[in-house]
């Protein structure tokens, strides 16, 4: 099946606002907000601290070689660990069907639309309500129902609590050695060590941007201690 005009426009909006990415030269890597770019690599310190960032790249990575079976996976990795764009993105990919081998499907647009509007993200909010507008009765309802069962996996209060809990376990050593005057190297976020606080700055407040909304008042650079009363996920099973 060839690419079309339309299925091109909404591939680049797949590109827009992904995480960091390594690019060429193995020593740089791209901000969080840096424009939509050629990605070669992912960092991999990302997969141990924030693996809805590390999973959403590995997706960019994927789409950029029209590799769609394994951007699929990689985009449902990053929800299940509460990343919300991927939800969001999900939620594009079965609203157009305009991707390779995944055919429309209204209701799973639905419900991965109703998850990413969890935090109540406006433009995910929107774009919620638009699918439901154009949506019969009957897709409305099966995707209630999907929406329903799939929470329980990819909702914020068990996915969230998953990430934050990933995220307060593996980054305890990191400020531990700040807290002592050491330094930190996470791979692919510096290509050389850093100075403890310094590093920790700019990954909590990555982690601030990424729980926006999961957790309530974000205040960039915080102590770790700031996502201590996020709960636990409820056991899976």
């Amino acid at each position: 099946m060839c690419a079309s005009k339309a299925m091109t426009s909404s591939l680049m909006m797949l590109l827009i606002a992904w995480m960091p990415a390594t690019h060429a030269s193995p020593t740089t890597t791209e901000h969080p907000d840096a424009p939509a770019s050629k990605v070669y690599g992912c960092a991999e310190g990302y997969e141990r601290l924030l693996p809805g960032e590390f999973y959403a790249c590995r997706a960019r990575y994927h789409l950029q070689r029209e590799h769609y079976s394994q951007m699929m996976g990689t985009l449902k990795e990053a929800a299940f660990w509460a990343n919300k764009r991927a939800q969001y993105e999900l939620g594009l990919v079965y609203l157009s069907g305009e991707i390779p081998g995944i055919p429309a499907n209204r209701p799973l647009a639905i419900a991965w639309l109703a998850l990413a509007a969890e935090r109540k993200d406006p433009t995910y909010m929107q774009m919620y309500t638009a699918a439901c507008l154009h949506s019969t009765p009957a897709e409305i309802h099966a995707g209630g129902a999907l929406y329903d069962k799939m929470r329980r996996q990819y909702g914020d209060e068990v996915a969230g609590g998953r990430a934050v809990h990933r995220f307060n376990r593996e980054i305890k050593p990191l400020d531990d050695a700040a807290g002592a005057g050491g330094l930190v190297w996470i791979n692919g976020f510096s290509p050389f060590p850093e100075h403890g606080v310094a590093m920790l700055v700019k990954i909590h407040g990555i982690a601030d941007k990424y729980f926006d909304g999961l957790t309530g008042t974000v205040t960039v650079g915080a102590l770790p201690s700031k996502y201590a009363h996020v709960p636990p996920p409820p056991p899976e099973g």
